[in-house]
């Protein structure tokens, strides 16, 4: 299955209008066009008071904002990690650094070179997640067009936007503009915590972290996204939207889950 870029509609619900003593309970579906909707990726979403909880099969993850933290469990192994985006990156440029170490002891004369350039640039990617990705363009017009065209989804009306890059169509998003921002949440804030631990989990295009890309968001709840990229859709979808109170027991770590490093946990890219 191709990589799903769920994260990004994920971040903008972080948007909707939080209440005191009152959360979301989200659950999305994404899939891509050509695999069809039964290979799709189910998750569930909690959000209370600036922490959101994302629950896949075989991972879940909780972004702290209150006290700038992550949480990754293993439900199968029954694990978890946590800690600031500095422990992060420095738990995977040492595990990196082990790897190159452990490579370059058998390697060829010939290749250890190339070999610490893989790895050097590998590791300046994770303070710098732009350098892997490679994608962004110096320049680009980005235009985001209000359409009349409306649609039912999860029980809210919600509104086509569609997004252009280059004249040419990139994405459609649908928002529920009934349910507003709310101005004591920090999205900056946010991008500014945890933004180079999504940018390298998650293969987001480069548009969808200007700026302008951004406050669009802030018109309302994003419901659903249609992401074109040349012989096929990735389609992402909201299919159940509650407003609940939300025990905060659901944001912590289970008391029979043994907490350890990165690397016992298996994180990587393509596990995200």
């Amino acid at each position: 299955m191709k990589r799903h870029k769920t994260i990004v509609i994920l971040i903008f619900i972080l948007l909707i209008a939080l209440q005191t003593k009152a959360g979301w309970v989200i659950t999305n579906r994404s899939y891509d066009s050509d695999q069809g909707i039964e290979t799709a990726l189910i998750e569930k979403v909690y959000i209370q008071n600036n922490i959101m909880k994302v629950v896949r099969e075989d991972v879940i993850t909780i972004f702290d904002l209150n006290n700038e933290k992550i949480i990754i469990q293993s439900p199968v192994k029954k694990v978890y990690w946590t800690g600031k985006i500095s422990d992060y990156k420095g738990e995977i440029k040492a595990a990196m650094k082990s790897a190159m170490d452990e490579q370059l002891k058998n390697a060829p004369e010939e290749q250890r070179e190339m070999i610490k350039k893989m790895y050097q640039g590998m590791m300046e990617s994770i303070d710098d997640p732009s350098k892997f990705a490679g994608e962004e363009p110096e320049e680009y017009d980005l235009q985001i067009n209000k359409t009349s065209e409306k649609e039912k989804i999860a029980g809210y009306t919600a509104v086509k936007y569609e997004i252009v890059v280059n004249g040419t169509v990139k994405e459609e998003a649908w928002l529920s503009e009934s349910n507003r921002a709310h101005s004591q949440f920090d999205i900056g804030k946010f991008y500014n915590v945890f933004g180079d631990f999504i940018s390298q989990i998650e293969s987001g295009s480069y548009y969808q972290k200007d700026i302008q890309y951004i406050e669009f968001a802030k018109k309302g709840f994003p419901l659903k996204s249609i992401g074109y990229f040349g012989g096929y859709e990735s389609i992402s979808e909201v299919t159940s939207l509650e407003k609940e109170d939300i025990d905060p027991s659901e944001f912590n770590s289970p008391k029979d889950y043994k907490k350890v490093s990165l690397i016992e946990i298996g994180l990587n890219r393509e596990e995200q």
